[in-house]
């Protein structure tokens, strides 16, 4: 393998914007699939989607081994593209195993099984995109990342819109759509790398991905955790409410993800800078940051939590339906929780850029343990609102203890040295 020496990182600027753009487009077109489903079909099938999202989510994020934070971080080149792309392919079929275990154990009948396999497959194909993001991103080169993710999206809303609109049948359309993802990663995704490096072929080493996947597992049981956070409370919706009422949920929840998408890009444009001033010991620099990024986060949790209150119910109808503006009071509680889950989420950046693992499984497992008391005390009790409680509760105590870890591995690291 040759790398390319002579290309250039864009400016942090640069990367932010590239990044941003490329997301918001991507998720615009992830939760325009739910708004498509909720208008041309119903919430009871927005449910079964949203259901097949919850159970391969936690399954996906587990496997995947968050091997692009790593592989972005990894400042010393320790391993390979070809390397994690190798461990990504056998993490995939590892995936692919466990969610047909799932399914079988659960007894859901074949529509369900289907759409179920069919959205786990989507996440694979995409999952191996993921793998030459990271190795982009190392390069601080998230121009052709953003443009991926904008070629995606703008195909994953043309795809859906026409098969629902002339199939109304949920399965054909992710099977075009899962066809059409696979296009795009040999198009495109492939041969941007390949402007970088020669050669891009899975390799597959015992001894180097087993010391890679040991040394990656903990985060990838940190997203486990904070995935089975967010799907735990509306497994126990459908299980307690039925499928209509995850539906209706499932939906309002999903526009936490807007100001996420803010979130996410500038966590992930971040991510390079905070590792590198880390590594030289730049503390005052590295607090800085973090500060200001988690600062961010804090403003847009705010900036739609008052948004909710005051256009809430109108923006629920424009977007789905009369009956779903019923639900605002669950859209403002649900906003709230935003507040500490977008700041956390930058404290979860610092974390994994500062190379702190081994402790964030722990993190995730007590929010885990209390998403699940949460939802088990609260959602039979006051059924939806319970579940955006839990919500509040979770994200308040995840908030709490990564700020505590940042706060105590940056004095430990300053005193060392």
């Amino acid at each position: 393998m040759i790398i390319m020496s002579n290309v250039k990182g864009l400016s942090l600027k640069k990367n932010f914007s590239w990044n941003l753009i490329g997301s918001l487009v991507y998720a615009f077109s992830q939760w325009i699939v739910l708004v498509l489903i909720a208008k041309l079909g119903n919430p009871e099938m927005v449910g079964i989607y949203s259901l097949g999202l919850a159970i391969t989510a936690p399954i996906m994020m587990l496997t995947n081994l968050q091997l692009r934070a790593v592989q972005a971080t990894d400042t010393t080149n320790e391993y390979s593209i070809n390397e994690y792309y190798g461990l990504r392919i056998v993490t995939s079929f590892l995936s692919i195993v466990f969610s047909l275990i799932v399914i079988f154990i659960n007894g859901y009948s074949i529509y369900k099984s289907f759409v179920i396999f069919l959205i786990l497959i989507s996440k694979v194909l995409d999952s191996y995109s993921d793998i030459l993001y990271g190795y982009l991103q190392q390069r601080e080169r998230m121009d052709y990342i953003g443009k991926s993710r904008i070629i995606k999206g703008i195909v994953t809303f043309l795809v859906m819109w026409i098969a629902l609109l002339t199939t109304n049948d949920l399965i054909t359309s992710l099977i075009i759509l899962n066809g059409s993802w696979l296009l795009i990663f040999i198009v495109y995704d492939r041969k941007s790398v390949k402007l970088f490096i020669e050669n891009i072929t899975p390799k597959f080493n015992i001894t180097t991905q087993k010391k890679l996947a040991i040394f990656a597992l903990p985060l990838g049981i940190v997203v486990m955790l904070g995935s089975l956070n967010t799907n735990i409370p509306r497994i126990i919706i459908e299980e307690y409410l039925g499928e209509v009422k995850l539906g209706y949920f499932a939906a309002i929840a999903y526009l936490m993800v807007t100001g996420g998408i803010l979130v996410n890009s500038l966590g992930q444009a971040v991510a390079p800078r905070l590792a590198m001033l880390f590594n030289n010991n730049m503390h005052r620099e590295l607090k800085s940051l973090l500060f200001r990024v988690v600062l961010a986060g804090l403003s847009i949790g705010i900036m739609g939590t008052f948004g909710s209150i005051f256009f809430g119910e109108i923006v629920l109808k424009i977007i789905y339906d009369n009956s779903y503006s019923n639900y605002n009071d669950i859209f403002i509680l649900v906003m709230i929780a935003a507040i500490f889950d977008y700041s956390g989420s930058f404290l979860g950046y610092g974390l994994t850029a500062m190379r702190i693992f081994k402790v964030q499984p722990y993190l995730g497992s007590i929010g885990v343990l209390s998403s699940l008391i949460f939802a088990l005390i609260l959602i039979p009790l006051i059924e939806l609102r319970g579940a955006a409680y839990t919500m509040i509760l979770v994200s308040v105590i995840q908030f709490t203890l990564k700020l505590l870890v940042l706060l105590a591995t940056l004095k430990k690291h300053r005193l060392s040295n």
